[in-house]
């Protein structure tokens, strides 16, 4: 149980801290010059929308990175549970990080940002029917990209979360948790 806590909260700061340092320069010098308030108020947008987030200054951007980090350890909360239970999770711990983190992808860039405020329809799905909508049209097309100008960026939305997030998120759980295999 302690070391389970333990790889739950290491591996969120862990990867919590690569994605974002990867959403800094990516989405910083790299692509669309953005500030990293910028970034962590754009992950604040999923609970207040757009436009309320850009002008919240510093309050916002600590939401947002407050946020991320919740969501890091969600994630690597997550692992480190259904680990427990599959002892192949820890022994091939680089292979099923990878999976984990595909499968992140598709749940953050599909269905979690499609269904929050920083989704392009305006609040949170509010009905089944909304979430329905909103969920069918994400699955419609490729997100996580730039556009025309920056198609890399799906890849390395990918590479983000199977590389930065679901690898270190497994190898942290396997090195904490191994006497209880």
């Amino acid at each position: 149980m302690k070391n389970g806590l333990i790889a739950t909260l290491l591996g969120g700061l862990v990867a919590g801290t690569l994605d974002i340092l990867y959403a800094f320069i990516v989405y910083g010098p790299l692509s669309f010059g953005i500030s990293p308030q910028q970034v962590l108020q754009s992950v604040a947008g999923g609970w207040i929308g757009r436009e309320a987030t850009r002008s919240g200054g510093w309050n916002t951007a600590l939401l947002g990175l407050a946020t991320h980090f919740m969501l890091a350890t969600i994630m690597a909360g997550v692992f480190v549970l259904i680990a427990s239970q599959f002892r192949a999770l820890k022994k091939n711990a680089v292979l099923w990080g990878f999976i984990y983190g595909l499968i992140l992808y598709v749940a953050m860039n599909y269905v979690v940002v499609p269904l929050s405020h920083a989704g392009d329809a305006p609040g949170f799905a509010s009905s089944l029917e909304d979430a329905s909508a909103r969920l069918q049209e994400s699955f419609s097309k490729v997100r996580g990209g730039g556009g025309a100008d920056y198609p890399w960026l799906v890849w390395g939305t990918v590479f983000t979360h199977t590389v930065l997030v679901g690898i270190p998120i497994a190898l942290i759980n396997k090195r904490f948790t191994a006497q209880q295999a």
